[in-house]
């Protein structure tokens, strides 16, 4: 869904490694969602200026709809988060910094129907809020527009 050249147009003029894929899903059970990542990083001048984007997808059982946007936002606050909604991506879509004092996290949420919760995420120790979430913005309305106009294959079928 996520591809590279995203990540380096939505941050120029970084470079980063080619993404590198995660999956979670437990065979044994029909009842657990499906989750996926693909994480790609760039140095900086320093370990301090270094970035890591990931995208986490996750998609519920057939049938099932645990994961609401309320309930996400719920969560965050609970986390001394502040979600603010972001318009363009659909019902729910918001932005969130998870401020941790050794490596801040700015995430862009984005709900597809039911099922589907994309999380787009950076990450880095010197993290400049306003740029990182002009970039994940600009990231997620690239998959949103790529994946939401035909229902793309990456969405029907397992995640990559």
């Amino acid at each position: 869904m996520l591809l590279k050249a995203d990540v380096e147009a939505a941050f120029a003029p970084r470079v980063f490694t080619p993404g590198t894929p995660g999956h979670d899903k437990s065979d044994s059970s029909p009842n657990l969602a499906d989750v996926s990542s693909c994480t790609y990083s760039s140095r900086g001048a320093s370990a301090e200026d270094g970035l890591t984007v990931t995208l986490l997808a996750r998609r519920s059982p057939e049938g099932a709809s645990n994961v609401t946007p309320q309930t996400i936002k719920e969560g965050e606050i609970k986390l001394n988060g502040v979600p603010v909604d972001v318009p363009g991506l659909g019902e729910g879509a918001h932005w969130v910094n998870m401020v941790d004092s050794a490596f801040p996290t700015i995430r862009i949420n984005v709900f597809r129907g039911k099922r589907e919760w994309l999380v787009f995420s950076a990450t880095t120790r010197a993290i400049d809020g306003n740029a990182a979430l002009a970039g994940l913005t600009k990231m997620a309305k690239a998959v949103w527009q790529r994946t939401s106009a035909n229902r793309s294959p990456a969405l029907t079928a397992p995640y990559p």
